[in-house]
């Protein structure tokens, strides 16, 4: 288990500043970005299969085809109540949930390359070590409230995923309850909102920006929004000292 503690002043720790944050995340991204390539690879080979075997995505494109341009309301309703559809989805989630500690992982190294330390794939499965059971808790709740904020025209999720921004971080580095994690998170993006709210839109836009580059490039910048949490929770509240690892 991993045990840290504040402060380690060997490390950089951006200012609360916008651009000084993600300045930070790309420059450390950028020495872990073969580990989330490897990564997003093997996520996205699962993901076609589970598509593949309920048959979801066909559907899907199916109905898209058949309903024509535009909004078109029956097409929505069929599409989310089509048995294939509902068991990709369902599939899906539950294949996020149980591969989110992941996340602490890209996270934690992060933290190995912010503190110069050497980067081992290891490092990916930390969250699989320790605290699991929180993680995929709060990885459960987090997808809850992204679906239903999402499913209501978008807007209310780019307002409501701020306040989760520093869920991941305060799980890996204080060792949290899932609930704790929400609250912690909730506690230092309520106060400095504006900041958030934006560096999450645009963390978000960074990440998803690979599709347009035929898809192919989002197998480079998935794991960017995870990157920014880093960063964000080392300058607002200190890059943490790691005391112990042991496995």
């Amino acid at each position: 288990m991993s045990e840290f503690e504040e402060f380690d002043s060997s490390a950089k720790q951006p200012q609360r500043d916008f651009g000084d944050i993600l300045s930070h995340a790309f420059n450390l991204y950028k020495g872990i970005i073969g580990y989330a390539i490897v990564v997003t690879l093997l996520i996205m080979a699962v993901s076609y299969f589970l598509s593949f075997l309920t048959g979801g995505w066909s559907k899907m494109v199916t109905m898209s085809q058949s309903s024509g341009y535009g909004y078109n309301a029956d097409a929505y309703k069929e599409m989310y109540t089509s048995g294939p559809v509902l068991w990709w989805a369902g599939s899906s989630t539950l294949f996020f949930i149980l591969v989110s500690p992941i996340i602490i992982g890209i996270i934690y190294m992060m933290h190995k390359k912010n503190s110069g330390q050497v980067l081992d794939f290891s490092d990916l499965f930390i969250g699989f070590k320790q605290n699991t059971i929180n993680i995929m808790l709060y990885s459960l709740i987090y997808v809850i409230v992204a679906t239903i904020s999402t499913n209501l025209c978008y807007l209310p999720a780019v307002f409501i995923m701020p306040l989760f921004f520093l869920g991941y971080p305060v799980l890996l580095f204080e060792n949290a309850g899932a609930i704790e994690a929400i609250s912690r998170s909730f506690n230092i993006v309520k106060e400095n909102y504006g900041a958030f709210l934006l560096l999450n839109l645009v963390a978000f836009l960074i990440s998803g920006l690979g599709i347009i580059a035929c898809c192919i490039g989002i197998i480079v910048t998935a794991f960017f929004y995870y990157a920014t949490m880093y960063s964000a929770y080392v300058a607002y509240n200190g890059v943490p000292k790691q005391l112990t690892h042991t496995t």
